[in-house]
């Protein structure tokens, strides 16, 4: 038996920094009112930042091993550098966390709410390399 293709890992893990970085949000906003929810908060943040640089760098390999679509590339280049904004904004959320705690909070959960509009944006880019164009679906 081979072992499935190596693009195929991408589609697997797009889900945990969608759902934990969500979830994050959620947590800060109710956070504002309980200690353990912003302490929540804080732990879906980090956690879903990681997996949004493990789910790009599967993207990266995605990108170059996936049976390409020319139809696609103009939407494979987009999902690419919003995957780069996503993993960047969240990136420098959770610097702010870890350096400054709940300082500015509601900036904080107003620059979350942003990075998140910017995660969903690359995840709707994803669906339509996949739903739209086929990218990385066999076609036998």
């Amino acid at each position: 038996m081979t072992p499935p293709p190596l693009y195929l890992l991408h589609p697997g893990v797009v889900h945990f920094p969608i759902a934990l970085l969500s979830a994050g949000w959620v947590a800060g906003v109710l956070g504002r009112r309980r200690e353990t929810a912003a302490q929540a908060a804080s732990w879906l943040l980090w956690a879903g930042t990681v997996s949004a640089w493990a789910t790009l760098g599967l993207g990266l390999v995605a990108a170059k091993t996936a049976p390409h679509v020319p139809s696609a590339w103009e939407t494979l280049n987009l999902h690419q550098t919003l995957g780069w904004w996503t993993v960047g904004l969240f990136t420098a959320l959770s610097l702010w966390r870890w350096r400054l705690g709940r300082k500015a909070e509601v900036y904080f959960l107003a620059a979350w709410l942003v990075a998140c509009g910017v995660l969903l944006a690359t995840g709707y880019q994803g669906g339509e390399l996949v739903f739209t164009h086929g990218m990385g679906v066999a076609t036998e």
